[in-house]
């Protein structure tokens, strides 16, 4: 149960930073993407949540995003 929990707090603290490495600057919200990625090196679980929900833009219907065409 334990290892598990960790398992999945650890895949989602490396999807968040990656994601927030990837995202174009242009594309973040509220502050500059360097404080992000400080926040989420200090506080990596509420980082990661608060990335996901507030981080980035949404993308528009129309865009194609880099994720879906690998």
């Amino acid at each position: 149960m334990t290892l598990g929990l960790v398992a999945v707090i650890g895949v989602l603290y490396v999807q968040t930073l990656l994601d927030c490495v990837r995202t174009p600057a242009a594309q973040v919200r509220y502050v500059p993407k360097l404080l992000w990625l400080l926040f989420l090196l200090h506080a990596p679980i509420l980082g990661a949540l608060i990335w996901t929900y507030f981080g980035k833009r949404p993308e528009r219907a129309g865009e194609v995003s880099s994720m879906s065409l690998a």
